[in-house]
């Protein structure tokens, strides 16, 4: 089936059981992927009264057809859950290589209910899955995590999605991490990791996505490619690719659309004009900015890092 997998992984960690079963061409065409397969997996395994930091909460990392593939802009995975914070459908998106990754290592998405008794890891490996002691990892930070289970696994070839201790401490502002930097940040699903004593899902895989038409596929990026050097938007785009998300940042905070001490205050209102412009994607570049670097298969690479 062109641009899956074919394979989903449930895992159930209450009692450690691991399960594969078949994504069929019927749901992937009525649900294509990311939270359409999210939402119908989620619809059809939990009750409507489930704790959403509870064992009966499934927690998704799910990818779509395009993931995986050669596809511009196809490097991106989607969390679902119940929200902690709403009571209702949660699912937070995030960029990087996690999602590539897994659909490399053989599957299209992971459920994962129950709540382990010790922290614990998934660990996904070229189509096996295990589950692993997590209790060194508990306490340290993403970056900390990230390192400790590259020095175990096989260094910088592994992909991980993880919390830190937010998300070990069940804050409801709490995302689930990866790439260092890249988060799946809305609704807690953070916490509902940490709920589950879930420290972190590593995958590693060397497989490929099959796709109907390769050249097909050559000859769309090259016109993406295109528009986005010499289209409409061309000039949009390079501002972006320069300066990131840190391009609306003075914008938002005219319109009000900014928040101040966890919205205490809002935008230029309570901030000022001349601080908000501090914050300007244009004054970080030229003052702190060390390296830019992009997601999978993204041409635009807004990413960067700085340093104060």
């Amino acid at each position: 089936m062109n641009g899956y997998c074919g394979k989903m992984l449930f895992v159930n960690l209450t009692d450690g059981a691991l399960e594969e079963r078949e994504l069929t061409k019927e749901m992937a065409k009525h649900f294509i992927g990311g939270y359409g397969i999210g939402a119908r997996v989620l619809f059809n395994m939990m009750e409507p009264n489930a704790d959403a930091l509870g064992p009966d909460n499934v927690l998704g990392f799910v990818t779509g057809p395009l993931t995986g593939t050669a596809a511009l802009f196809s490097g991106r995975y989607t969390v679902v859950c119940k929200s902690p914070v709403t009571g209702g459908w949660n699912d937070a998106n995030s960029g990087g290589f996690f999602g590539p990754e897994l659909k490399k290592a053989g599957f299209d998405c992971v459920f994962i209910r129950g709540a382990s008794k010790k922290p614990a890891y998934l660990w996904i490996n070229d189509g096996k899955a295990e589950l692993r002691d997590a209790s060194v990892l508990w306490g340290k930070d993403i970056l900390e995590t990230e390192k400790a289970l590259q020095r175990e696994l096989g260094g910088k070839q592994i992909r991980s999605a993880l919390i830190g201790p937010a998300g070990e401490k069940l804050s409801l502002i709490a995302a689930v991490m990866n790439d260092g930097h890249r988060a799946a940040g809305r609704g807690g699903c953070g916490a509902v990791m940490g709920a589950k004593n879930l420290k972190a899902v590593v995958v590693r895989g060397t497989g490929k996505v099959p796709v109907a038409d390769s050249e097909q596929l050559k000859a769309i990026n090259q016109e993406i490619l295109s528009t986005i050097k010499n289209g409409p938007a061309a000039q949009m785009a390079n501002a972006f690719s320069t300066f990131g998300t840190t391009l609306f940042t003075f914008p938002s905070a005219l319109g009000g659309d900014s928040p101040v001490k966890n919205w205490g205050g809002v935008g230029a209102v309570d901030m000022g004009e001349e601080a908000a412009k501090k914050l300007d994607g244009t004054a970080l570049d030229a003052k702190y900015r060390v390296k830019k670097y992009a997601c999978a298969n993204c041409p635009l690479g807004c990413g960067a890092i700085y340093d104060a």
